[in-house]
C-alpha cells in the first residue's frame, strides 16, 4: 500500500508540474503574440497615416522607429500581393529574382496560415497588406511544454524503475537478515540445550542438579516456542491484553542473568523501582523488543564488565521505559541509520534487532522507539513510550 501512494505521489506531482508549465509557457507566448500583435497595429495605422500625409520624413521614421524593432518575421506587400519589404527572414538574393519571388511566395503563405494579413486601406480601397508570423521565442516556448512533458515522463520513467530495484534490494536484503535472525533466534536455545544434555549426562548422581538443569531445559525450550510465535506473528494481525511492564522487563533480565557468564562477562542487569503500569500489549512480541535491546547493549559493552539499566516512568498518556547501557556508545553519523534493516556497525551482525523492534512497538502497539541519548565511550539509552489503556 505504501509503494502505490509513493507511486502515486511521483505520478501525480510530475504531471501536476507539467500542467502548471503548460499553463505558464501558454500564457507567456499569449502575451508575446499580444506585443507582436500592437506592433504590427501600429505600424499598420502608421501606414494609413502616412498614407493620408504624404510626407517623406515620416517613411524613415516608420523605418527607424517601428519596423526596425519588430523581432518576428514580416512582410510588407501589394496589394496584390507582391512583396516591398520584408523583416527578419532570410532569402538567398544570389540564386536570381525567380527563386526569391518563389522563395518570398511560400513565405507570405507560411504566415497568412498563422495570422490573417491586416490591409492597410485608404477609405476603402485595399493598398497594402502586412503578413506576420511568431517569432523563434514563441516557436521555442511552444514546444517547450512538450518538452518539459517529454522530460518528465522520461523521469517518472527513471524512478519509478530505480524505486522499484530499490525497494527489491530491500526486500532481498530484509528476507536475507530475516533468515539469519531466525537461526539466531533459534542457534541460542538450541545450542544452550545441547550443552544442558552434556551436563545432564555427568549428573546421573545428583537429582538436586538434575532438577535444575530439566528447569533450564524447559526453559530453553519455552524460548523456542515464544521464537516460533514471534516469527509467525510478524506481519498478522495480533491482539493486544494488558501486561505489567515491570514484569515483562524483569523476567527478561532473569533469562539474561543465568546466560550472561555462558557469553563470558559479568554484566549487572538493573531494573530501577517503578510503579507496577500496566499497558496494552502483545507479551511475545514486547519481549522481543526488551531482547534485542538488552543484547544491542550487552554486544556494545566491550569490556566484561558493564552495566544495563531499565527505568519505568509516565509521560501524560504514554509509559515509558528507557534502557540503557555503559557500552562504546553510537557515532552521530551513525544514529539516523540504526533503525534501518540491514545496517549494522557490528562485524557478525544483520542489522535486523532494531528495525524488526521499531516496527513492533510503532506498528503494533502504536507506540515509539527512539535513541533518547548516546555518548561514544560511555553508553546509550534507548527509549520505548507505550500509549496506556484508553
Amino acid at each position: 500500500m505504501k509503494n502505490s501512494v509513493i507511486k502515486g505521489f511521483f505520478l501525480f506531482s510530475a504531471a501536476l508540474g507539467a500542467i502548471v508549465f503548460f499553463l505558464f509557457t501558454q500564457k507567456v507566448i499569449d502575451a508575446i503574440r499580444e506585443q507582436q500583435r500592437q506592433k504590427v497595429d501600429l505600424w499598420v495605422k502608421s501606414l494609413n497615416l502616412l498614407i493620408e500625409l504624404e510626407n517623406p520624413q515620416e517613411i524613415s521614421f516608420i523605418f527607424n522607429e517601428i519596423v526596425t524593432v519588430i523581432d518576428f518575421p514580416a512582410m510588407l506587400t501589394d496589394a496584390q500581393m507582391n512583396p516591398s519589404t520584408i523583416r527578419n527572414i532570410a532569402v538567398d538574393s544570389s540564386k536570381g529574382e525567380a527563386f526569391v519571388r518563389e522563395f518570398l511566395e511560400k513565405k507570405r503563405i507560411e504566415l497568412d496560415a498563422q495570422y490573417e494579413p491586416v490591409a492597410v486601406k485608404l477609405d476603402t480601397m485595399v493598398l497594402q497588406y502586412v503578413h506576420y508570423g511568431d517569432s523563434d521565442l514563441v516557436k521555442a516556448l511552444r514546444l517547450a511544454p512538450i518538452l518539459s512533458s517529454v522530460a518528465a515522463g522520461v523521469f517518472i520513467v527513471i524512478a519509478y524503475f530505480s524505486f522499484s530495484a530499490i525497494r527489491r534490494n530491500e526486500q532481498s536484503l530484509l528476507w536475507i537478515a530475516l533468515s539469519k535472525e531466525t537461526a539466531h533466534q533459534l542457534g541460542t536455545p538450541i545450542s544452550s540445550l545441547m550443552g544442558w544434555i552434556e551436563l545432564l549426562k555427568t549428573a546421573s548422581d545428583n537429582p538436586e542438579k538434575q532438577a535444575q538443569i530439566i528447569f533450564e531445559m524447559q526453559t530453553d525450550l519455552k524460548r523456542l516456542n515464544r521464537v516460533a510465535t514471534r516469527f509467525s506473528k510478524i506481519g498478522s494481525k495480533v491482539s493486544l491484553k494488558e501486561e505489567s511492564v515491570n514484569e515483562v522487563i524483569a523476567s527478561m533480565f532473569n533469562y539474561y542473568r543465568s546466560r550472561i557468564p555462558q557469553m563470558g562477562k559479568s554484566i549487572e542487569l538493573e531494573l530501577n523501582d517503578a510503579p507496577d503500569l500496566r499497558v496494552p500489549m502483545n507479551r511475545e512480541l514486547f519481549e522481543w523488543v526488551i531482547e534485542n535491546i538488552v543484547k544491542n547493549g550487552i554486544d556494545a559493552i566491550q569490556g566484561k564488565t558493564g552495566k544495563i539499566a531499565a527505568s519505568v516512568g509516565e509521560e501524560g498518556k504514554f509509559v515509558c521505559i528507557d534502557i540503557s547501557d555503559t557500552g562504546k556508545g553510537i557515532e552521530s553519523k551513525h544514529r539516523k541509520d540504526i533503525f534501518k534493516a540491514g545496517f549494522t556497525t557490528k562485524s557478525r551482525g544483520w542489522g535486523l534487532g532494531l528495525s524488526l523492534a521499531k516496527r513492533i512497538v510503532e506498528d503494533y502497539h502504536k507506540g515509539k522507539l527512539i535513541l533518547k541519548h548516546s555518548e561514544v565511550g560511555k553508553g546509550s539509552t534507548f527509549r520505548i513510550k507505550l500509549p496506556k489503556s484508553a
